[in-house]
């Protein structure tokens, strides 16, 4: 099928009928692996993940050219790789990697994961366009601003016209209208950046949409559960996505980003992406995600998210104790209402207790009388809640004060029992010898 390529010694010959783009994919994984210097099943482990799974079996099949790794294999060697050398990623090479990957998927049928490998790379000259595409806008942006004030300077000197002559005024009329006409051509480039820039981002939108359903339909051919593959992908390129966008300082669109997605995505995708969040330890974001969707989800399907708790402690780092949190702090009052009708209906005790915990702590008064305004139960259920952490406030503080004072009486009280339980004894004894 073409020539051969060179192969290392240590490795088994690549089967001859493969094809030249499945060999020298195969050959390229090869050395990679090689130059790893680590047992197989070691390498298998690290390029595993809970989205996609590679055992000792799988990862031979990869490098024997009987199957073709999918996208995010690439990256990932390339990252155990730089891991083991003690160097970067070399983004060229990972480049390199998935183009062969890229034709040995197309020149071997797998078309499945010849789709992923080119929705990958459209989606990547995408975020390079709109990332080109943002720089020009804020160089419109800069120059609009520097020609609004040539515009007002001249205007500001045409004020006094008495202390010029004819031709300083006709000069200062020129500059007037050609910052004039230079504003009038730059407002219309920056509404067709602004213009291609959202519709930049609509196609990202849609290249992850198809990658997600691609990526399901290659779980189910792989036997995986296809909608947490989904999910993963989703996740994962989102919070990337939020990643880069506030490393360029680009705060507003992550922000709008993670706000419109709370508002149209189901639950389950912005839970996957909270989890996503914490597992890349960006809890700025993960917070910002919370907020949001304690704003905007609807409160059923919140309850819903939590369920029945009927023992053990409701810890703050979880998702029911970030969520009760975010309900009490930024949550609409009638989201609150739903919430807690939802869990007090279906006698869910510790929930409801502890959300109300959290509301008298975390609220203030006027947003309290906002929250019980036209819930009777939730009043009552508030004020008890209210008079509770008085009495444990006031107990503390009785208990501050009048422990100075009670402790010398109790030592006192001991002291003088021990002295009369000594005298007793001796006096048993003394009797006794008598």
């Amino acid at each position: 099928m073409g020539e051969r390529l060179p192969q290392r010694r240590g490795l088994a010959e690549l089967d001859e009928n493969l094809s030249i783009e499945v060999q020298r994919c195969a050959q390229r994984l090869r050395e990679l692996h090689e130059r790893m210097d680590l047992p197989s099943y070691e390498v298998a482990e690290r390029l595993s993940d809970e989205g996609m799974r590679v055992d000792k079996t799988r990862l031979s099949k990869f490098l024997n050219g009987r199957e073709v790794p999918r996208h995010a294999l690439a990256a990932r060697f390339h990252r155990v790789l730089a891991e083991e050398e003690g160097t970067e990623v070399d983004p060229q090479e990972v480049s390199l990697t998935r183009t062969l990957m890229y034709e040995a998927a197309r020149a071997s049928g797998a078309a499945l994961k010849a789709r992923e490998h080119k929705l990958a790379e459209a989606a990547e000259a995408i975020e390079q366009e709109r990332q080109r595409t943002a720089q020009q806008l804020t160089s419109l942006n800069s120059e609009l601003e520097a020609e609004r004030r040539l515009r007002q300077e001249a205007e500001e000197e045409l004020k006094d016209l008495s202390s010029r002559t004819e031709e300083q005024i006709a000069a200062l009329q020129a500059q007037r209208d050609a910052a004039q006409r230079r504003i009038d051509e730059l407002q219309d480039q920056v509404a067709q950046a602004e213009a291609l820039l959202r519709l930049q981002r609509s196609e990202a939108a849609m290249m992850t949409r198809a990658a997600a359903e691609t990526a399901a339909e290659l779980a189910r051919w792989e036997q995986a559960p296809p909608r947490a593959a989904a999910m993963n992908v989703i996740a994962e390129r989102f919070v990337e996505q939020v990643a880069q966008w506030r490393d360029q300082d680009e705060d507003q669109t992550a922000e709008a980003a993670i706000e419109h997605l709370s508002q149209t995505e189901p639950l389950t995708t912005a839970r996957a992406i909270w989890n996503q969040f914490h597992s890349s330890q960006r809890m700025f974001d993960q917070q910002r995600m919370m907020t949001a969707i304690a704003r905007f989800a609807d409160p059923l399907e919140l309850y819903r998210s939590v369920g029945m708790i009927s023992s053990g402690k409701i810890h703050s780092s979880d998702w029911t104790g970030n969520l009760i949190a975010a309900l009490a702090d930024h949550a609409p009052p009638e989201t609150v209402r739903r919430f807690h009708k939802a869990a007090r209906e279906r006698h869910n005790t510790k929930l409801v207790a502890t959300l109300n915990r959290q509301l008298v702590k975390r609220q203030s008064r006027a947003a309290r009388k906002a929250l019980i305004k036209g819930s009777p139960a939730l009043r009552e259920e508030l004020k008890t809640w209210r008079r509770e952490e008085a009495k444990e406030r006031a107990s503390d503080i009785a208990s501050a004060l009048l422990t100075p004072f009670i402790l010398p009486i109790l030592k006192y009280l001991d002291r003088r029992e021990r002295r009369q339980r000594e005298k007793q004894d001796a006096a048993a004894q003394a009797h006794e010898q008598t």
